[in-house]
């Protein structure tokens, strides 16, 4: 399974700002998750390291530079949605009004060739694969025009509250790229143990991430030149990023993951900053996602001498020994089970209906109790099934994987991506 990633547009960005307006105040205070932090070889060439602030990740979303605020992409700048309505109310007064008229071509009712040219955009919106939306000028050209009515009469209040945002454009350009980097369930238990445990725990995570941000910076980062795009390079300089660490789901549950936002922009070999060429990207995250989980098993095997099952050859995963309980890890993970019932009960499956289910279930993270008092109650969840603070102990130094709470079992798919957060 390939990790997750969800395109970003301008005006997107207000939940990480909040976050990071949040997180510099609560994660100092032992509350909430960590801010933002800059990572990627154009992050470092351009000076930009530590905390994000909000101007600069404002400026990534804007298309511009993070450092100078110098434009790096031109916005895409396209009709409003709110100035938008459905085509098919339109499409079938005009189809009523050929057949009282008998005629065959709606292009016929047209007085003039612009008129003509907006009948054929409501029948191209309504094709198969069409936009299916249509400007609201055109709606009310064609209605006093053409059929001689109200708007409203087809359209109702929904015609004032578009015409409010008639003329007005906004910014459709891809700004970013969301990326989530996360963990076996056994990995995200390790939180339980202390506090040497839990930093070497985030410096091994820390190294996994700089490895596989590396892979794209080699071969996922392209621009595309020429008519269409047809030629593609390589990137010169890397990636811009903003990585946010999370430790819990949503469930509250141990859940460590870590969101990479790529800003979408990179330097070509003429010296342009352009998109970055996305299908070099996608076609390399796979890797990138399985390099990762690599890195992070070596990383943790070096830091705390823990011992691993089974590599499961679709995602890449595999869990820790002494941590790997089919009771274990499903009583950790309540918010893949909520998002599983909402599947089951609406009988939908796969990974668009899973990312429907995240969000009909999504909750707002509690950041009401300390950091302290949430590993404080992972220890107790974790002690109630059998593994103590002994046992943990002894899973960081390799003594207990043949002493495991039942059965190990090969995960499927332990690692819910990015949607469960």
């Amino acid at each position: 399974m390939a990790l997750p990633v969800k395109a970003l547009k301008a005006g997107q960005e207000a939940y990480w700002l909040d976050q990071i307006a949040r997180n510099r105040e609560e994660y100092f205070s032992g509350r909430g998750e960590s801010p933002g932090r800059f990572v990627g070889g154009g992050a470092a060439a351009a000076g930009l390291d530590g905390t994000a602030s909000p101007e600069q990740v404002r400026a990534m979303f804007q298309g511009l530079d993070p450092a100078t605020g110098g434009q790096r992409c031109a916005p895409l700048l396209r009709a409003d949605p709110r100035s938008k309505l459905a085509a098919g109310p339109l499409l079938a007064a005009l189809t009523a009004r050929a057949t009282e008229h008998g005629v065959e071509d709606l292009e016929a009712l047209a007085g003039s060739k612009a008129l003509q040219g907006d009948v054929r955009s409501v029948q191209a919106a309504c094709r198969l694969g069409g936009a299916k939306r249509i400007k609201v000028e055109t709606v009310e050209r064609l209605c006093r025009k053409v059929l001689g009515r109200n708007p409203r009469e087809l359209y109702g209040e929904g015609f004032d509250q578009a015409w409010q945002h008639r003329g007005k454009r906004v910014n459709e350009r891809v700004q970013a790229f969301d990326h989530c980097f996360s963990s076996p369930k056994s990995v995200s238990l390790l939180a339980a143990g202390s506090p040497k445990t839990r930093q070497l725990l985030s410096e091994g995570r820390a190294e996994a991430l700089q490895v596989a941000i590396g892979y794209l910076e080699r071969h996922g980062i392209g621009v595309r030149r020429d008519h269409n795009g047809t030629d593609r390079y390589p990137a010169v300089g890397g990636l811009v990023a903003v990585a946010f660490e999370h430790r819990m789901s949503r469930a509250g549950d141990p859940n460590s993951h870590t969101h990479v936002l790529v800003q979408n922009a990179a330097q070509g070999p003429d010296g342009r900053w352009t998109a970055l060429d996305s299908d070099r990207l996608y076609a390399h995250l796979m890797a990138a996602d399985h390099l990762y989980l690599a890195a992070e098993r070596a990383a943790l095997t070096q830091r705390l001498g823990v011992r691993w099952g089974p590599v499961d050859e679709r995602s890449g995963a595999a869990e820790i020994l002494g941590l790997d309980d089919r009771t274990l890890i499903e009583r950790f993970s309540k918010r893949s089970e909520q998002i599983d019932q909402w599947l089951t009960e609406q009988g939908l499956s796969g990974i668009k209906a899973s990312s429907a289910a995240a969000v009909a279930t999504r909750a707002p993270k509690d950041y009401s109790v300390s950091e302290e008092s949430v590993y404080a109650r992972w220890t107790v969840e974790l002690a109630e099934r059998g593994v103590g603070e002994r046992q943990l102990a002894e899973v960081c130094s390799g003594g207990w994987a043949g002493q495991r709470l039942g059965r190990s079992w090969t995960p499927r798919w332990t690692r819910w991506p990015a949607w469960t957060d």
